[in-house]
């Protein structure tokens, strides 16, 4: 049994996943012992402002670089990669401009959204950081750097729960909860640009020519084309989700739907996010090699199925009551929205690690199909029944299992292109999946109905 363990350990996928992850976990669990000072710290209403601020932000950061930032770990050619990281940057510092216009002209034109969005200055500032953060990612996942980017990860989740909660403390510029984050990720991009600074040698941005960046965009122009535009419906379906909802229901209710949907995620961003970045890698270096790809993807899927347990056992069973005690008695509606929202974890964190399948196989096409329909079933789902009712926990739950629906389907896509079977993953898969939607829906029945 130990050696077995130990093999499990040694594969690459498992070791490399567990490096990136111990910076998640630290990043976790950081906030998790701080959620319960910053929650008293801060009211609902600024976590609703930052919920706005936030899903704009990770809206225009889905495609800023028109998912050209794939392309640098793909590459097998390292000459391509100064001239994709040169088309990334000129990509992103347009659509980094064109927002901004968007938004001063919102203000000027008298748009309620524009005008009371938190703030269009520190929206170019954090789109800025994020950009260089992100294609710093790139080529430390490139060069395998797993490291590098554990510590860089964990330098700035320490750097923003400090600097959030000294602003709350110490309120000398409004807007903490965003401002922090802004601080936290330049902190990390000026460590990342000190550790990394030797792959950007004299003579390495040296060929770059606008030539050769017209051949690399065309050369992968499936990526703006299907990948892009699928990604930014991911992001869209779950931050488009509160921009609506602010419509309807005022900032404390949307700071309670914001504070949910990072407890939600917290899988994904321990392990999920980890092991795709890993993933992705493995399967673009075996791209040719059938077998392995199906051997791999299994091993990935193995993984996120015994995750992606945890958070609707954990819920179902009395874990919204807990989340209530930690958070404070202002934070009741949490709870609540929990148990709604829940409804699509499972099917998310199953699939969101193992989304590299369609890029690494050309098959970009077939999850922007299955985005789109789950962008109409979700978000129009959403909508229709907030103006239907006034009742936000019937809207949510709607909106969370058209969300699941879907995302179900997208499972099943990229096990069929994988060419794996759900029994590869585990014999007690539908069992147990049963089991958990069951015990969930006698749970909300019994609490709403």
């Amino acid at each position: 049994m130990i050696d077995k363990l130990k093999d499990i350990w040694n594969l690459p996928l498992v070791k490399n996943t567990m490096t990136l992850s111990f910076s998640s976990a630290f990043m976790i669990f950081l906030p998790l012992v701080a959620t319960p000072i910053l929650s008293r710290i801060y009211t609902p209403e600024d976590y609703g402002e930052w919920g706005v601020f936030s899903s704009v932000l990770y809206i225009v950061c889905s495609f800023y670089f028109l998912s050209y930032e794939n392309t640098i770990v793909k590459t097998n050619d390292s000459e391509e990669v100064p001239h994709l990281l040169s088309l990334c940057t000129l990509i992103a510092l347009g659509i980094i401009a064109l927002i901004i216009l968007i938004f001063v002209g919102g203000r000027i034109t008298g748009n309620s959204f524009f005008c009371d969005f938190p703030s269009i200055f520190l929206l170019a500032i954090s789109l800025i950081t994020s950009a260089i953060y992100a294609l710093y990612n790139c080529v430390a996942n490139r060069e395998k750097q797993y490291g590098i980017l554990s510590i860089a990860s964990i330098i700035c989740g320490i750097s923003q729960v400090s600097i959030r909660i000294l602003l709350g403390i110490i309120p000398v510029v409004a807007y903490g909860l965003i401002v922090g984050n802004i601080l936290a990720q330049c902190i990390a991009v000026i460590f990342l640009t000190y550790h990394l600074s030797y792959i950007f040698h004299q003579s390495f941005l040296h060929d770059v020519s606008w030539t050769k960046i017209k051949a690399v965009a065309m050369k992968n122009k499936k990526f703006p084309l299907y990948d892009a535009p699928a990604r930014f419906i991911e992001f869209a379906i779950g931050n488009l989700a509160v921009i609506l909802l602010s419509f309807f229901w005022s900032r404390d209710e949307i700071g309670c739907y914001s504070m949910i949907v990072q407890f939600i995620l917290i899988p994904i961003a321990l392990i999920g996010s980890a092991m795709a970045n890993v993933f992705y890698k493995e399967l673009s270096e075996s791209i040719t090699d059938k077998t392995k790809i199906a051997l791999t993807t299994t091993r990935a899927a193995k993984i996120s199925f015994v995750i992606s347990l945890f958070p609707i056992l954990f819920l179902t069973f009395g874990g919204d009551h807990l989340l209530v005690i930690v958070l404070g008695d202002q934070w009741i509606s949490a709870g609540k929205m929990a148990l709604c929202m829940v409804i699509y974890s499972v099917p998310l964190i199953l699939s969101e690690p193992l989304l590299p399948v369609f890029r690494s196989l050309d098959k970009q096409e077939t999850r922007f199909k299955l985005n789109i329909l789950c962008f109409c079933l979700s978000i129009g789902s959403l909508l229709i029944s907030s103006l239907l009712t006034k009742d936000i926990y019937v809207v949510l739950i709607i909106y969370s299992t058209f969300y699941a629906f879907v995302r179900f389907l997208m499972y099943h896509a990229i096990l069929k292109l994988a060419q794996i079977q759900i029994s590869n993953i585990s014999s007690y898969f539908i069992y147990a999946i049963t089991f958990c939607y069951t015990a969930l829906a006698v749970r909300i029945y019994w609490d709403f109905f």
